[in-house]
């Protein structure tokens, strides 16, 4: 349409006499620049009613599915490291997992946060923490047979896998260093699909890993064994959620609050010093020196008279 008035605004000047008279001119230009801001305006104006109109061009767009599948609302809701809405249970047919699970890592350090760790605000932690301080970059293995259905990364994962199992079971991977598989690519145990890592939100190298049946989260315990201790606690340390600034204890399976005893420090009674009582020195009466005597003198005789 635009082009069409821009040819027709161009033929009735290409028909006009030049005026003679420079204000005339002037007028004349600025009647066609006129002109021209109006078609335009026309056209933009046209433009949006057509997108906006049912099964215009935006319309059509909005249409063409996105190329990540669409998580669940328990996902889609995470706001920290694998914490999702808590949801009921869906009704899993009885066998219907049997044989079908296998560990997704040959070793790990140990388990940090297990399935339904709280994560407040009505949140839990939507799967199993697989801690990797001693095993660094390991090959991490599909858990089912399948085929990969998703790779790509997400503040809250990393850089993660999922792998549709068949029959609406799933399993993520996440926080991986790096994927190693293509979407549509044939999925079994052996398959290594990533190298583990701490990317996304994670505060260590771990794996952390889901499945789901229906794209609701359920405990990986129930289906694998993870050599987990009876007691041990749903997370081993507290959690610091994202933006807020404060920590969640981490609470056993239990809730019960351990009392630490006190430590009494022994009170040291001193030991009452002796008092030495000094042996008297005894004094030593001196002797008493004899007080000389005068000798008598001899008395001199008197001469005799002859």
């Amino acid at each position: 349409m635009l082009d069409t008035e821009m040819q027709r605004l161009r033929t009735w000047l290409a028909g006009l006499r030049p005026p003679r008279s420079h204000p005339a001119r002037i007028l004349l230009a600025a009647t066609a620049v006129l002109m021209v801001l109006t078609l335009i305006a026309v056209q933009t104006e046209h433009g949006s009613s057509r997108a906006a109109a049912p099964g215009g061009t935006a319309a059509v767009a909005a249409a063409v599915p996105s190329t990540e599948p669409t998580l669940p609302a328990a996902a889609a809701s995470s706001d920290g490291e694998g914490a999702v809405i808590a949801q009921p249970t869906p009704q899993v047919p009885q066998g219907a997992h049997a044989g079908r699970f296998t560990l997704p890592l040959k070793v790990w350090t140990k388990v940090t946060d297990r399935f339904g760790a709280p994560r407040g605000n009505g949140r839990i932690h939507g799967g199993i923490d697989l801690a990797l301080d001693t095993y660094p970059h390991s090959n991490v293995y599909s858990a089912c047979k399948g085929s990969v259905q998703y790779t790509g990364y997400s503040a809250t994962y990393g850089n993660h896998v999922i792998i549709d199992c068949g029959d609406s079971w799933t399993t993520l991977y996440a926080h991986l260093s790096r994927i190693l598989v293509t979407v549509g690519q044939p999925a079994a145990p052996s398959l290594v699909i990533g190298i583990s890592g701490s990317t996304g939100y994670s505060t260590g190298e771990h794996l952390h890993f889901e499945i789901r049946y229906k794209g609701v989260p359920l405990n990986p315990e129930d289906f694998l064994d993870f050599h987990i201790a009876p007691g041990t606690p749903l997370s081993d340390g507290p959690i610091v959620f994202p933006g807020s600034g404060t920590s969640v204890a981490r609470p056993g399976i239990s809730p019960t609050a351990t009392t630490v005893p006190p430590t009494d420090t022994p009170t040291i009674t001193p030991t009452p010093t002796a008092t030495h009582t000094p042996t008297p020195t005894p004094t030593s009466t001196p002797t008493p020196t004899p007080t000389p005597r005068p000798r008598p003198r001899a008395t001199p005789t008197p001469p005799s008279a002859f």
